[in-house]
């Protein structure tokens, strides 16, 4: 029997993502051991086919070959069939054979949009949602090349940008970047799930060295969630755009369940506040129409389109 996934409540703008894709909490996450992950991503895996249709390149986007590989795993705890089990494992063999001797899996289409980053680049958020999914893996089928490519993943997530890593500081803190960008990008939901592979690793393989860098990025996030909170709606990053990156309406969805399922791991008191203020922001009419309006001129001023992105005077590639 097949488990049906059903999108959480939005309050979404008519043009929003959020309308119609939501991750809610993971129905089989447990604070105590890893299992399942603390979001829902079956949605991301639409077949058990691995490598998916939709995807051009398996090097060329690393997130999303994590996320359809947590997918795969998601949809077999949830009684979907051994046939999405042996989907993760592929994407877990492709995630060891793909990987290089520092620990990192590089992107080798460059991003020109938003925070653009010439290719090769690294993304903390995948080394998280990568070593996340080898945990599993190692777990399910005890091959030691999965415990080793997770181990080895957290090493980009430590080191700054200067030596080859991802990782930037915001007021001393540890922040694990999605986008290494020179001034530091400072993306929200990026660093949570690289955080949450830092504690899959602490917690399914006993690493001591990954216990301590995950306290210490939920206590970064403990004490630097106040800068994203605009007032009135949660930001995406703290990059400095000419506009304040106010989060869409998915991503302000995701921030919020984000909270909720990091507070369930190592509870503080500012994830539980912040995840309540940031509902109220969500249930206001006026804060909606102010976040899509907000959202349509921050994209007139940083534009999706890559030729047109390539003319602003604001963007610095990375060397």
């Amino acid at each position: 029997m097949t488990a049906t996934v059903e999108p959480l409540p939005s309050h979404a703008g008519i043009f929003s993502s959020a309308r119609r894709f939501a991750l809610p909490l993971g129905p089989a996450s447990d604070p105590e051991s890893v299992r399942g992950y603390p979001i829902d991503l079956r949605l991301k895996a639409q077949t058990a086919c691995w490598p998916p249709p939709e995807l051009s390149d398996p090097r060329d986007d690393y997130v999303f070959v994590s996320q359809y590989g947590l997918g795969c795993f998601e949809r077999w705890l949830a009684g979907d069939g051994e046939h999405w089990l042996a989907a993760a494992v592929e994407v877990g063999r492709h995630l060891v054979s793909s990987q290089e001797a520092d620990g990192s899996w590089l992107n080798l289409a460059p991003l020109r949009h938003t925070f653009p980053l010439r290719a090769p680049w690294i993304c903390a958020m995948a080394q998280g949602e990568g070593a996340s999914l080898l945990v599993r893996l190692y777990q399910e089928t005890g091959e030691d090349r999965f415990a080793s490519a997770a181990l080895g993943a957290l090493g980009p997530m430590s080191r700054p940008r200067s030596a080859a890593g991802a990782c930037a500081r915001l007021d001393g803190d540890p922040w694990p970047e999605e986008y290494p960008t020179d001034p530091p990008s400072f993306v929200l939901n990026g660093a949570i799930f690289a955080w949450w592979g830092m504690r899959d690793v602490a917690v399914g393989l006993g690493d001591a060295a990954a216990a301590e860098a995950f306290e210490a990025g939920v206590n970064a996030l403990a004490r630097q969630l106040h800068r994203f909170d605009s007032g009135w709606w949660s930001l995406y990053s703290l990059y400095p755009h000419p506009l304040r990156p106010i989060a869409s309406s998915f991503y302000h969805a995701l921030h919020i369940t984000q909270l909720d399922a990091t507070n369930r791991l190592a509870p503080r008191a500012e994830f539980e506040s912040t995840r309540q203020r940031w509902i109220r922001y969500s249930e206001s009419v006026l804060n909606r129409r102010r976040a899509f309006t907000s959202k349509v001129l921050y994209r007139l001023v940083v534009p999706r389109n890559k030729l047109l992105g390539d003319r602003l005077p604001w963007i610095r590639h990375t060397p």
